[in-house]
């Protein structure tokens, strides 16, 4: 159930889960904004974590997970990956007013990501992938919009529905 609170949904995602070794995710350029690097937009993960979007497409699935009991993170989920498939969360520069239920705007300016490119254990043990996470709401009434989208090695790409968290 998408955007519902339903416990068998929930993710706990933990310092842990990281593989050692593995590089850190990159952080990358939507439209129109400054670079950061991937230290200061992608951050760690440890939270508890609700689906909030999801998607399928040329034969995987993803999800953009967003945390629900402190509501400060977001991350990206993608399974049935083979290696080269690559996933990212997508946050909006624009900051959007918080209200009684999500929002889903059409446009939101430039964004940065955080992503990650499936590797040979990813694909063929794990058979998943996750991003890093990015920081969602901003603490004065306001949350970034933010979405997951997936990016097939085969070519094209599919993305969730822009989503902004609400009270």
């Amino acid at each position: 159930m998408v955007g519902g609170v339903v416990v068998s949904s929930f993710l706990l995602a933990g310092a842990g889960s990281a593989v050692a070794g593995a590089p850190a995710s990159a952080a990358t350029k939507g439209v129109g904004s400054s670079v950061r690097s991937a230290a200061e937009f992608c951050g760690n993960v440890a939270g508890i974590y609700g689906v909030s979007g999801e998607l399928d497409y040329k034969g995987k699935h993803a999800e953009l997970w967003t945390e629900r009991i402190r509501d400060n993170k977001a991350r990206a989920y993608a399974k049935d990956i083979v290696k080269g498939d690559r996933v990212e969360v997508h946050r909006s520069d624009k900051k959007f007013k918080m209200s009684s239920r999500p929002q889903h705007p059409a446009t939101v300016g430039g964004y940065d990501n955080c992503g990650d490119t499936a590797n040979a254990y990813e694909a063929n043990v794990l058979d998943q992938l996750t991003t890093r996470a990015v920081r969602l709401q901003t603490g004065d009434g306001y949350s970034y919009a933010v979405r997951t989208c997936l990016f097939p090695k085969s070519g094209g790409k599919s993305c969730t529905k822009w989503y902004v968290d609400h009270k």
